[in-house]
């Protein structure tokens, strides 16, 4: 199963980053990371229309979104919206962290096409367990 996990972010610094610890950390041709952060200007921001041109970039059996802050998962819902009804059903904005629940859904999309547990695995991730 084809996997792209969009990271959207305000910063494409912060996602360019994410993108690259993820990389070096779990290597298969299954998953496909795309840093999506800041707008199509460079500038601080986001844009939808960087995440649907990413959509587009790759046909995956799922698209796992991890956005940062409030515009950005804005951004993440308007591609959603913008987004055919066949990719939609494919198209996950996932309630976890950025950093921390992206890299656990990317090394568990690895070595697992459950998505159920991929999923779960994002949204624990950020769980540090400290009193």
């Amino acid at each position: 199963m084809k996997k792209s996990i969009l990271l959207v972010s305000h910063s494409q610094a912060i996602t360019d980053g994410l993108k690259e610890m993820i990389e070096q950390m779990q290597q298969t041709e299954d998953v496909q990371i795309f840093s999506l952060g800041g707008t199509s200007e460079g500038e601080l921001g986001s844009d939808p229309l960087k995440i649907i041109a990413a959509v587009e970039e790759r046909e995956a059996d799922v698209y796992l979104v991890f956005a940062d802050l409030g515009s950005a998962v804005l951004s993440a819902e308007l591609a959603y919206d913008m987004l055919p009804e066949e990719t939609q059903a494919r198209y996950r904005l996932v309630e976890g962290p950025l950093v921390e629940g992206a890299f656990a859904a990317a090394i568990t999309a690895g070595v697992s096409d459950d998505l159920g547990q991929i999923l779960s695995e994002a949204r624990q991730a950020g769980v540090k367990g400290w009193n």
